[in-house]
């Protein structure tokens, strides 16, 4: 297969890659927000729709997780893409909030459920081979072809889009109804498992080893301010771009090019972080995303995509590290629970933060929010790195 230049023997990798592809033809992207707002009116409401997937993702992270590690990850994924198809034809129906928020808490089920065992499945393959140093170049690739399927798709929904705001939502389902069929055909590495393991025990033993763990909450201390304002401006993008009178048909174009632009950083986060280093390519990256986010509010037009979307590569180049640095802590057992435990506060971070800048939008205006936003990425996050081991 394409990976066998690395020596790598299993297919499961290159079956992830593909699944992955799949996820991110997500056709409704560029209008979701839109599409949210033509229901619910205002910024602030929108807002609390993203909060609540937010909030309920948080609170579904770390037992999945678990679940994921106890009762298998291949199975959980089955599960998990199943209720994305479900989730998908509500949010299709849409039309009121109550429709929204059904399909916000299964979305956040899904992607919960899903969020460990893919990354545990491709770093225990490797690990079964001999080949776990091979995980930050590997998971680079893989992170790199999500936002090429949805630069792909972006561009395909803004069209859709012109035909009704509904139409990607029902072009969706398709693609995930193809990646479930793909996930039958995973071989799930065998790993060691506590006999007497619980769920709850599990999970409280995973936390304890993060928070016993200096690396891990640096990670997650200037992760999640990075991680919670840049989602906060990422999920509002496109009340950005319609506060800075950009045309409907450009949003497909802007956000496909946010995709394929983070997309590019992923796929040179090794080799970057192999020159300059881990700590120093985080901290820089996230500096630079900033500076980017924080030059677009005071520029319009052409100008303010090239920014905006820019920002989105260093996203991409500093996200593969982060999980390089976060899965050497972590053993294989309780990988996806830690995994999870990761993504809960990264989740609650947005959770927190959206409604802030959706509440700032309406206050002051969403250039304001954003800008407020950027800020605030500038002068924390990089704090927090700067004490990340020197490896």
């Amino acid at each position: 297969m394409i990976f066998g230049k690395y020596g790598i023997k299993s297919n499961n990798i290159f079956l992830l890659c593909v699944i992955h592809f799949l996820q991110g033809l997500m056709f409704f992207l560029p209008i979701l927000a839109l599409y949210y707002q033509q229901t619910l009116f205002s910024a602030q409401n929108v807002a609390l729709i993203f909060a609540i997937e937010a909030i309920c993702s948080a609170i579904f992270e770390v037992p999945t997780g678990a679940i994921a590690d106890l009762f298998g990850k291949k199975k959980t994924m089955i599960v998990a893409y199943s209720i994305d198809i479900i989730a998908f034809v509500i949010l299709w129906i849409g039309g009121s909030m109550i429709m929204f928020v059904v399909y916000a808490i299964l979305t956040a089920l899904a992607h919960s459920l899903n969020n460990g065992p893919e990354t545990a499945i491709m770093y225990d393959t490797l690990k079964q081979e001999g080949k776990e140093y091979l995980y930050k170049k590997i998971s680079g690739i893989y992170m790199a072809i999500w936002p090429a399927g949805a630069a792909i798709s972006s561009v395909i929904g803004g069209y859709l889009a012109t035909i009704s705001l509904r139409t990607p939502i029902f072009y969706t389902i398709f693609p995930f109804l193809i990646a479930l069929i793909i996930i039958f055909f995973i071989d799930e590495p065998p790993y060691e498992k506590k006999a007497d393991a619980t769920l709850n025990g599990h999970m409280l033993e995973s936390a304890k080893d993060v928070l016993k763990n200096k690396q891990l909450m640096f990670i997650l201390l200037g992760g999640i301010v990075a991680w919670s304002f840049g989602e906060s401006t990422h999920f509002l993008s496109q009340l950005f771009f319609q506060f800075k009178n950009i045309p409907i048909l450009w949003f497909g174009y802007a956000t496909a090019a946010e995709f394929a632009l983070s997309s590019l950083g992923f796929y040179f986060s090794h080799a970057i972080s192999e020159r300059f280093g881990n700590k120093r390519t985080v901290i820089m990256s996230v500096i630079l995303l900033a500076l980017l986010l924080i030059f677009a509010t005071w520029t319009t037009g052409l100008t303010m995509l090239i920014l905006f979307s820019t920002s989105s590569f260093f996203f991409g180049l500093r996200s593969p590290i982060l999980g390089h640095l976060w899965n050497e802590e972590c053993e294989s057992r309780k990988r996806a629970t830690m995994n999870s435990i990761n993504a809960l506060v990264y989740q609650l971070g947005v959770a927190i933060t959206i409604p802030i800048v959706g509440y700032w939008s309406d206050l002051f205006s969403v250039g304001t929010a954003f800008l407020l936003s950027g800020l605030i990425i500038l002068i924390i996050p990089p704090i927090f790195f700067a004490f990340l081991k020197n490896n």
